[in-house]
């Protein structure tokens, strides 16, 4: 049998006894009320059987927790919530031999959304550390008192959470090079002048007159 079923019976959509019935009938609206108040009647006892069949089931149960609970012989605080009533009737049920950190994983992943927790056994420190993504916890109250349930008084334990995620890095640059030059520089001023060429340049410049003379006969 399976742990969730679907409960879903003879049919899963809303009960309307019209859609089997020829439509000329509906002309008359006696019959129409009729119908619609048998299709109604229908309908809330569809969802009455599929509510009574999820009690039968500890992972659906909602008002027969408190007959789970008499049975494996638990009590509840005002404050459990129903996936907490839920997850401490399963761990009675399943049973303990002995802790270990199988068991210790399933019993974490019980109030993990996504059921990844990883237990991680530290012998030489007496302590365990519990690994769990983050916003995945359902009931921390409740995970705490699963914890302290099970293990021995003597073990420590820590709750880590972590997220796992892809991280690309893109950078950019310019390579330039570059040239130090250090000029040295003394207290006592040292002016020397070395002989040094000279030279001179020059030009000529020409000036001329124009004369036009003019002659007749």
């Amino acid at each position: 049998m399976a742990d969730t079923p679907d409960f879903q019976f003879l049919r899963n959509i809303p009960v309307a006894l019209s859609r089997y019935l020829p439509t000329f009938l509906f002309r008359d609206t006696s019959f129409s009320d009729t119908l619609s108040t048998l299709s109604h009647e229908h309908e809330v006892q569809r969802l009455t059987l599929t509510d009574a069949a999820q009690q039968a089931f500890v992972k659906t149960a909602t008002w027969g927790l408190d007959d789970w609970e008499e049975f494996v012989g638990l009590e509840h605080e005002s404050a459990d919530t129903l996936q907490t009533r839920r997850n401490k009737i399963l761990m009675k049920l399943a049973g303990v031999d002995s802790v270990t950190v199988p068991f210790l994983t399933r019993l974490v992943n019980l109030y993990v959304a996504d059921g990844q927790a990883v237990v991680i056994d530290h012998p030489d420190t007496y302590s365990i550390e519990i690994l769990h993504h983050g916003g995945q916890v359902l009931d921390y109250d409740g995970l705490e008192d699963a914890i302290n349930t099970y293990i021995p008084a003597h073990i420590g334990h820590t709750l880590l959470t972590y997220t796992k995620g892809r991280l690309v890095v893109y950078a950019a640059g310019i390579v330039r090079g570059c040239k130090t030059m250090r000029i040295g520089m003394t207290l006592q001023p040292n002016n020397k002048i070395s002989p040094t060429p000279l030279y001179a340049a020059g030009a000529i410049i020409h000036q001329y007159h124009k004369q036009t003379i003019q002659a007749g006969g």
